[in-house]
């Protein structure tokens, strides 16, 4: 099958390998690293489209896709699932608890997915899916998993510690209620695109939205110069969910969250808390 794979990056590239080790023909649309592979191009031909690329280039890419083919959805940034409701049946959501390096070195994973199209493309005996048909609820815990990520690093949290486990555990109980609130399956959060992602999300000072979180511990204007465009820092895609969470009527935000809400406050500079805060629900 030729599959179009939009995001050439560190996961975009793990999961094209997996897809040419099972025979696919696979061709990237990235500006950066294709430079003269034009996005009409990458489009012609191609019998499903891979999106793997920050959530601010994917309404772009997505008025070049053909509806009437399979899109499956790796980003995992804030993307209102409304935005893929012209594909209809042809759309699925492949996410989870994975380094791309963990994919590269054929690590034992499990991915979660929405669709059997998703799990016959990427069969593999070190690769295990879990499955739900909460689509909106799978994407919705990959943007909100990096908000929570940049207040881990803000407060330093260290995996395996007891504050670690309290927060993630706050966490999950906040991300049940916001796919509650949005009309997802609150169970989701359960999978791999919930509890494992949160937690390698979390737990990694690696992660550019934990990373974020540090820096924002030492200048707390960082976040308020981002969102203004005023510095450049990279993709952090929990920047963008904070942004987008404004940005999207359809979302609901409820009134009892209080890490996430802290987060956002912290993000956006405004006034804020106290230095230790009680994370325990």
């Amino acid at each position: 099958m030729k599959i179009t794979i939009f995001g050439a990056g560190a996961f975009g590239t793990a999961l094209g390998n997996i897809l040419e080790e099972n025979g696919h023909q696979i061709t990237y649309y990235d500006p950066v690293k294709y430079p003269d592979r034009s996005l009409t191009s990458a489009v012609e031909g191609g019998e499903a489209y891979l999106l793997a690329v920050p959530s601010a280039a994917a309404p772009k890419i997505l008025l070049f896709i053909p509806h009437d083919k399979p899109l499956i959805c790796a980003s995992k940034g804030f993307i209102s699932n409304a935005s893929f409701k012209p594909w209809g049946d042809n759309f699925s959501v492949l996410s989870g608890g994975a380094f791309a390096s963990d994919l590269n070195k054929k690590n034992p994973v499990i991915l979660t997915a929405t669709s059997d199209f998703i799990t016959n493309l990427f069969q593999a005996d070190w690769l295990t899916f879990d499955r739900t048909i909460d689509t909106a609820g799978v994407m919705l815990c990959g943007a909100l998993k990096n908000i929570y990520a940049i207040g881990a690093g803000y407060w330093g949290l260290q995996y395996a510690t007891l504050d670690f486990d309290d927060f993630i555990n706050s966490a999950l109980a906040e991300m049940r209620t916001i796919l509650a609130y949005n009309n997802c399956q609150p169970e989701t959060v359960n999978l791999s695109c919930g509890l494992r992602d949160l937690v390698m999300t979390c737990g990694s000072h690696t992660s550019r939205n934990y990373d974020f979180g540090a820096k924002l511990k030492l200048d707390p204007a960082l976040g308020k110069k981002v969102l203004a465009g005023t510095v450049q820092l990279g993709t952090v895609e929990g920047i963008g969910a904070i942004a987008a969470i404004d940005q999207t009527p359809t979302f609901v935000r409820p009134e009892n969250t209080p890490i996430l809400d802290r987060i956002i406050a912290l993000v956006k500079n405004q006034s804020i808390i106290e230095q230790n805060p009680n994370i325990t629900l």
